[in-house]
């Protein structure tokens, strides 16, 4: 088992010179690395065997990396969409009240008044739409 043990803690090693360096991602494959080579163990193969078909399983730490930029990319662009949508329900109502104490002033409806509005309205009801969108995609 010692010997195992030094395997492991070598291949921990090439994830790591691989850029693998966040510990939870590291710990989970190593999770999964130990359970396969349980499984192998258990289908009668000898420690050695087990822990070269389970780390050919796991994957070779620049497939795995690949696909841990790929994952970071997307929260990247869903936590991007939710703070521009954030953005826009604020500034949205930053077009509306202004227009809505002028025309309070003045008492009339005119294009100065009505375009903030309508705009302000249009990335409001934007925003609170990709903000919901955003926070449903990252939940999936």
């Amino acid at each position: 088992m010692r010997d195992l043990e030094e395997k492991i803690s070598a291949w921990r090693e090439q994830m790591l010179a691989a850029g693998i360096q966040s510990p939870v991602p590291l710990d989970e494959l190593e999770v999964h690395l130990r359970d396969e080579i349980e499984r192998q163990r258990e289908a009668g193969l000898d420690g050695q065997n087990a822990f070269e078909i389970s780390v050919r399983g796991i994957g070779r730490p620049q497939n795995l990396k690949n696909e841990f930029k790929k994952i970071e990319r997307n929260i990247m662009k869903k936590t991007a969409i939710i703070v521009l949508a954030i953005l826009a329900v604020l500034f949205g109502p930053g077009m509306i009240l202004p227009a809505l104490a002028k025309h309070r002033n003045m008492g009339v409806w005119n294009f100065d008044i009505v375009w903030p509005i309508v705009v302000g309205s249009i990335i409001t009801v934007a925003g609170i739409s990709a903000t919901v969108f955003g926070f449903k995609k990252r939940k999936a």
